[in-house]
């Protein structure tokens, strides 16, 4: 889609090929055979005037040759190379003779050297040729041939980087040279003739100019303009040649316009087509004498060097959308050298069939498209000569063309209305004698059908034609005419409901189907004047006044006005149409076309809130202004619109402009740095580095095609941004350190896409930037959140601590004031509890048990007795045996120890220890009577620790047993009374001494919550 943009600043000069008659305007006598009238010559304008050599590169950048060094042009901007460095020294680029290009790289011929470039880097192939006249490559075999004028041949094999000169021309002056890529030979030119590669004569023709190998034919081109043909297969010169009368210097195949281009030393360009054997001229070029050197781009341009001093030195001819259909008609040519300029206006054209019906000044023309030809046959004219010569009328003036009920009318300005059948070729002239006479006696407001004759345009309904004329608008239903008088009208227009709307100088108007009755459509009041064209859009009506647009709309019963905004319009609006049109893929889209005199814009909408893409033709195009009658014809069929203007009718292809053989090329030419260009798919970057600029290069040397640059920077953009054309650098500011990749392609107005192009970009890093910064920052971090952590944990550690400790000793002091509340109670067993406790703990510390655990069983051993607090102290104290009922009373100890100990969790298995403390092993115990593994491990230590003590205390029954005793009696009950394993644990601790009896007035509660030993003079002390 074509983006807002001077074609002027775009390009230096467009020079329309008119290849018929360029010389002027007014000048029609002269001209040329011509390739086509779609064509237009480009100049470059190169710094240094004349040109050597041409070449394009994959990528898309155009490479020129001058004597002054080489140049790259991207259709927007030059780069110019004259010297480049290599391991340390200095080259120069000059006197560049020719240049060829393969897979992206470019080869550079100067007088002395060979030098390559690829990758934005020259390279030194050879400085040691000699004297260089000629490069050709063959890029199947991918051999480069140097023809030398002291060394003879040099192959270069670019697969392997080597040179060797044949033997064979070893030491010739060979100025000339082509490839056979058929072949994998070449064929030199030296002072004696043209040869092949084994050195056998092919001619010896001293003037050969260049060399083409087409379909096993060697084109041969001499100075005096004749062309030779030698067969390749049979080794013979053959007897037909081509003659010119110039100096030929160049040679080219177009394989897709099926011609071989010869440039020449005074005329330009040629070109022979091999099938036909005809040749013609391209017509007037601005750069014609001198052509060195043709190319034909990606696109399909033909490029030409000039090495004429004087001249841009290099153009190219491009195929424009628009085509002037007449330019090489001889009939049309006859006309324009015989009348004047104003006597060849065109009014309006009409395709019906495969024939264009054009009105003009002068006269109607059918205009065939398949021929592309006016035909000699024309009924109307010659009907219309009859009638004028009979009558006295001077002048035809045909404003408008309209099919309508399977005929042709044409509107005359001086003659009235014209009826054509095609099928029967019969034409009937309806003149101001027979509409006074058919006027249906329809005379509304008794308005005379005066001046009806005067036709301007035409438009045809379902049951009649529209007529405007100079007085008002008519209808016309095959036989009678019917008027209003209103005013001229100027441009007659169908609604969406079918209904007729017209214009006049003032208004636009609205008729009812039976013609009766018309009105008014309000609109801007400022738009009063000599309103031109109006278009029915949707609901919207626009309409025009000079270069302004408007819109209206009808909402209700009142009409919403506003003006549309058209800042790319320059000029008063001649032309304004909707076409519809369908893409490579059968989608419908609609444009719109809006012409001033002088310029056409193909537009994609007319919304004010949206952007608008355009496509913009003018004179640079060969446009020529554009008449304001009627508006242009639209042929669905074919995607053509053609135009009416002051020198034949244009044809502009839609489908043209969506060739899709022809994707758009682009390309980052440089990386700038702050300021400083670099070049590659790798750039290093300073951390230093502020500003980073991608300048872009799109490849369209066509004139007016439009384009949309998508672009993203992983690592910034998380999609791809969009660019318009006329941003052609797009930089990024303030970037970390750090790896990128720039991604870039381009999407043309039909939805091609580019190639994809890749930019890799390495940031130095800050020291803060660097990862290892950040990780030492990070372990340092870390380690001061550890260290304050480990503080704070000490800290409540030590405090959680204290706190423990302090709980934990209030919890023992209470647990053994508890112990010795239930010890007080029984007067015989004093110290009990708490010497159980301890005993207790000795065991369960060489059981292995944990510092918990431990500490847990002295607990629980504390209060194993508790249940006793619930015995009646007659059965606890009483000094003789108990019986049966005493004593079953006295067991209820353990279950009432249990019950007064359930709901305390801080202590685990308080509860078993207090409840099964009196369970046997061999389960003859209570009050449960369990057995073995069965009992809780606690209270078979209690158990242990509680016989211990029993047997060791004095009681009123009996003494105290002797330890070996009491050893006795654990050994002899292991297994019956006592778990075996804590029973010889318990004789264990006896025999080592780590186990003695204790009365409660040698032991004490350190500070510690631990029970301990008195000394015995502590002891003695203690009783003092």
């Amino acid at each position: 889609m074509k983006r807002v943009i001077n074609v002027k600043k775009r390009i230096h000069l467009l020079l329309f090929i008119v290849l018929i008659g360029l010389a002027s305007f007014f000048s029609y006598d002269a001209y040329a055979d011509s390739v086509s009238s779609d064509k237009s010559e480009i100049l470059v304008d190169l710094e240094v005037s004349g040109a050597e050599a041409l070449c394009q590169t994959d990528d898309g950048f155009i490479w020129i040759g001058q004597y002054s060094g080489l140049t790259r042009y991207d259709s927007k901007e030059f780069q110019v190379y004259k010297s480049f460095e290599e391991d340390g020294k200095n080259y120069e680029i000059i006197n560049v003779r020719d240049l060829a290009s393969i897979d992206n790289t470019l080869y550079i011929l100067t007088y002395t050297s060979l030098y390559s470039y690829s990758n934005n880097h020259f390279h030194v192939i050879s400085t040691e040729l000699g004297s260089l006249y000629d490069l050709e490559i063959d890029k199947v075999n991918k051999k480069l041939y140097v023809a030398s004028e002291t060394k003879g041949v040099a192959i270069y094999d670019i697969e392997s980087d080597t040179v060797t000169t044949p033997e064979a021309q070893l030491g010739m002056s060979v100025i000339r040279i082509d490839a056979d890529k058929n072949r994998d030979t070449y064929y030199y030119q030296t002072s004696a003739g043209l040869y092949d590669s084994l050195n056998n004569q092919i001619c010896n023709f001293e003037n050969v100019m260049d060399t083409y190998i087409y379909e096993d034919i060697l084109y041969i081109a001499r100075a005096d303009g004749e062309i030779c043909q030698y067969d390749l297969v049979n080794h013979v010169m053959l007897t037909e040649s081509f003659k010119i009368d110039d100096q030929i210097n160049k040679l080219l195949y177009d394989s897709n316009e099926k011609l071989l281009y010869i440039a020449c030393e005074a005329d330009g360009i040629y070109y022979l087509n091999l099938n036909t054997k005809e040749m013609k001229l391209i017509g007037d070029l601005e750069n014609k004498k001198q052509i060195i050197d043709l190319m034909i781009d990606y696109e399909g341009n033909l490029w030409l060097a000039s090495h004429y001093i004087g001249t841009s030195g290099v153009s190219y001819i491009t195929k424009n959308a628009l085509v002037e259909l007449f330019y090489d008609d001889p009939i049309w040519q006859n006309l324009a050298s015989t009348l004047q300029k104003n006597e060849r206006n065109v009014y309006a054209v009409e395709k019906i069939d495969d024939i264009l019906y054009v009105c003009s000044t002068s006269g109607v023309f059918f205009y065939d498209t398949k021929t592309n030809k006016i035909l000699d046959s024309n009924p109307v004219m010659d009907k219309v000569k009859e009638y004028v010569e009979a009558n006295g009328i001077t002048y035809f003036d045909f404003r408008d063309v309209e099919e309508f009920n399977n005929k042709i009318y044409f509107a005359s300005y001086y003659i009235g209305l014209i009826e054509y059948d095609p099928i029967t070729k019969n034409v009937k002239i309806y003149d101001v004698d027979y509409i006074d006479n058919h006027n249906g006696g329809n005379l509304y407001n008794g308005v005379v059908i005066s001046q009806l004759n005067m036709m301007r345009c035409l438009r045809s309904f379902d049951n009649y034609l529209a007529i405007g004329y100079n007085k008002g608008i008519a209808k016309f239903d095959g036989e009678n005419f019917s008027a209003h008088y209103i005013g001229n009208v100027l441009y007659i227009n169908k609604a969406n409901d079918g209904s007729i709307l017209f214009n006049t100088t003032k208004n636009i108007f609205t008729i009812t189907e039976d013609f009766k009755e018309y009105s008014i459509i309000p609109t801007m009041t400022e738009v009063e004047g000599n309103r031109l064209k109006f278009l029915v859009d949707g609901d919207y009506i626009y309409y025009n006044l000079n270069d302004r647009l408007f819109r209206t709309k009808k909402e209700g019963s009142e009409y919403i006005h506003e003006e549309i905004e058209i800042p790319y319009v320059k000029g008063s609006i001649v032309e304004l149409s909707k076409v519809r049109l369908q893409d490579r893929y059968g989608n419908e889209y609609y444009k719109y076309v809006i012409g001033s005199q002088t310029q056409v814009y193909i537009v994609d909408s007319l919304d004010t809130n949206k952007i608008t893409d355009y496509e913009f033709y003018d004179k640079t195009n060969g446009l020529q202004p554009i008449i304001a009658n009627t508006s242009g014809y639209f042929d669905e069929a074919s995607q053509k619109y053609y135009f009416q203007t002051a020198a034949g009718v244009f044809e502009y292809s839609f489908i043209q402009t969506q060739d899709v053989s022809i994707p758009i090329r682009m390309a980052v030419n440089s990386v700038e740095l702050d300021d400083k260009s670099y070049y590659g798919n790798e750039i290093h970057v300073d951390k230093n580095t502020y500003r980073i600029s991608f300048n872009l290069s799109v490849f369209g040397f066509r004139p007016n095609k439009g384009y949309t640059i998508y672009y993203k920077l992983e690592g910034v953009d998380n999609d791809y941004n969009i660019a318009k054309e006329d941003s052609l650098s797009i930089f990024y500011t303030n970037l970390n350190g750090g790896s990128y990749d720039f991604s870039v392609y381009v999407v043309d107005e039909f939805g091609q896409t580019s190639n994809l192009v890749h930019i890799h970009l390495v940031k130095d890093k800050f020291v803060y930037e660097q990862a290892w910064f950040w990780v030492i920052i990070a372990v340092i971090a870390v380690a001061l959140i550890v260290a304050l952590n480990i503080l704070l944990i000490k800290l409540k550690t030590r405090n959680s601590i204290r706190r423990q400790l302090q709980l934990k000793n209030i919890t023992l002091e209470a647990i053994q004031a508890i112990a010795r509340t239930i010890d007080a109670k029984d007067e015989y067993t004093n110290g009990h509890s708490i010497r159980v406790g301890y005993y207790s703990k000795i065991i369960a510390e060489h059981l292995h048990l944990s510092n918990d655990e431990v500490d847990n069983i002295y607990y629980i051993a504390l209060l194993h007795d508790i249940g006793k607090i619930a015995i009646p102290d007659s059965i606890l104290n009483k000094p003789g045996r108990l019986t049966d009922e005493e004593f079953a009373i006295m067991k209820s100890h353990t279950v009432r120890g249990a019950k007064i100990l359930n709901g305390i969790s801080t202590i685990p298995q308080i509860i078993e220890g207090a409840k099964s403390h009196h369970e046997k092993y061999d389960g003859s115990g209570y009050p449960e009577g369990l057995r073995g593994e069965f009992i809780p491990y606690v209270a078979r230590i209690i158990c242990c620790a509680d016989c211990f003590d029993a047997m060791a205390s004095k009681r009123v029954y009996k003494e105290p047993f002797a330890l070996e005793k009491i050893i006795g009696e654990f050994e002899r009950c292991s297994g019956t009374q006592f778990d075996p394993q804590i029973a010889k644990v318990v004789v264990d601790l006896i025999k080592s001494g780590k186990l003695k009896p204790y009365t409660a007035e040698n032991t004490y509660l350190g500070s510690d919550g631990k029970t301990h030993r008195m000394k015995k003079e502590e002891v003695e002390a203690k009783e003092e």
